[in-house]
């Protein structure tokens, strides 16, 4: 169990993390390939290799230390799995469950009268497209076990607050972190997902299944994401 000091020190290792530690690693990027202070602080130089890159960096480190800091709670929860063909088939389960909440949840965005991708996927297609072995770390391994550890481990267990409220709470950050660079209307799906990892958490109070899940889920939607690219590249071929 984390202590309340624990929790709000991770919480602040991610938040300083995603701000000045990703400001810091652009900065240092850059220099290195020659860009002057001048054009960093003037904001003309950011593309999509660059974020790929500082990604990477920023949630390798943060994935280092978070994992340092709650390794007793993994081990624990780790010796607390009984059964691996009832793991297995939680994860059946709940992979179905976060696709159903994904579709479900950009069916209403939508409804709503919105046809446009969510700014964050837009960069993560992006990024694959230009460093795909960077990206795919980043998005299979290490930002679900940065998240999972802050929004589940951390979030929903900051509060003393009825499960019901924490799993809210929780879910509703998770959705508003994905949509930070715009178009809040697609928060509706990251919190429909926010709410099935969470649940799973709840209903296994084990880290290591909501963890697992995350990373498979991510995993299979870049695979989708390439078999897309690929198949689109196929029609445009032949359509020519």
């Amino acid at each position: 169990m984390l202590t309340k000091f624990k929790k709000i020190t991770l919480l602040a290792l991610y938040v300083a993390g995603m701000l000045f530690l990703s400001m810091l690693v652009v900065s240092i990027v850059l220099l290195i390939r020659g860009y002057t202070l001048e054009q960093i602080q003037g904001g003309e130089i950011f593309g999509i290799e660059i974020l790929a890159l500082t990604n990477f960096i920023v949630y390798a480190i943060l994935c280092s230390v978070l994992l340092l800091l709650t390794r007793k709670n993994f081990k624990q929860d780790f010796q607390k799995i009984s059964s691996w063909g009832n793991f297995c088939g939680q994860m059946g389960i709940g992979l179905a469950c976060t696709f159903g909440a994904a579709i479900l949840g950009n069916t209403m965005v939508m409804l709503l009268g919105t046809t446009d991708t969510a700014a964050n996927q837009a960069l993560a297609e992006a990024a694959l497209a230009t460093m795909p072995f960077l990206m795919i770390i980043t998005i299979t391994f290490l930002g679900p076990i940065v998240e999972e550890i802050i929004f589940r481990l951390v979030l929903m267990n900051l509060f003393n607050w009825k499960p019901v409220y924490n799993l809210i709470f929780s879910s509703l950050i998770f959705g508003s972190v994905h949509v930070l660079i715009g178009g809040w209307i697609h928060i509706i799906p990251y919190f429909l997902m926010g709410l099935v990892f969470g649940y799973f958490y709840l209903k296994n109070d084990n880290i290591w299944h909501v963890t697992i899940l995350h990373i498979l889920h991510n995993g299979l939607t870049v695979l989708l994401i390439f078999w897309l690219q690929w198949l689109q590249g196929m029609l445009e071929l032949y359509s020519g």
